[in-house]
């Protein structure tokens, strides 16, 4: 288990680090989003492939789950991730290209969410379209 979890780990920091480009470090502080719209479509892709390679590490546990999430949000300039229903459209959108049923799903969407209904319906949608 402790294997699949670096893994897991492993293939966040590989993806934020071979989808980063040049303009990362010349990004300049006044943009006050944070970050462009690129650097967001480039971090919903990778907020799905490490969804999807998380799971399939068997990877169960919550806080290193969100803490790889905070990681690819801080390389790719993204505040607040947690906020933005796209972030959770990405996560389910990755929990659809795994091999998981509706059930499996519904189990992540609940512990993932705590209770956020809105978190909850953007993953499931992501789950849907991957599909």
């Amino acid at each position: 288990m402790a294997a699949a979890l670096a893994c897991a780990a492993l293939l966040a920091c590989s993806f934020s680090h071979s989808s980063g480009s040049s303009s990362d470090s010349s990004r300049s502080s006044s943009d006050s989003s944070g970050s462009s719209a690129g650097d967001k479509k480039a971090f919903r892709n990778d907020v799905s492939h490490y969804t999807q390679a998380f799971v399939e590490a068997g990877g169960e546990q919550q806080q290193t789950f969100f803490s790889g999430l905070s990681d690819l949000a801080r390389k790719r300039g993204v505040s607040d991730w947690e906020a933005e229903p796209s972030t959770w459209e990405a996560i389910g959108w990755g929990l659809g290209r795994t091999q998981m049923n509706g059930a499996q799903r519904i189990a992540y969407e609940t512990a993932w969410a705590s209770g956020d209904a809105e978190r909850e319906s953007a993953m499931a949608r992501g789950f849907a379209n991957a599909r």
